[in-house]
């Protein structure tokens, strides 16, 4: 993921479902369900090739880098 932000400048404005697998290090069907199931990923058909802008995925991983948020690193319990 790092490598695409590195090199975002370079890349193509529009990206298929398999370079965004890549990128992401996930399935196919994954990014799929990113778009359409999740409404995560933006994207647009051509045919029958789906197309994702590559602002999409940026904002996509940087929304959704980083650690475990506070309450998931302790096994403290919430409940009192």
């Amino acid at each position: 993921m790092t490598d695409f932000l590195n090199t975002y400048k370079t890349q193509p404005a529009e990206l298929s479902v398999n370079e965004v697998a890549k990128i992401l290090r996930c399935s196919n069907q994954m990014v799929f369900k990113l778009c359409l199931q999740y409404k995560d990923l933006s994207y647009y058909k051509v045919g029958n090739r789906y197309w994702i802008p590559k602002k999409s995925v940026r904002d996509y991983i940087l929304r959704n880098r980083g650690g475990r948020k506070e309450k998931e690193r302790g096994n403290k319990c919430d409940s009192k």
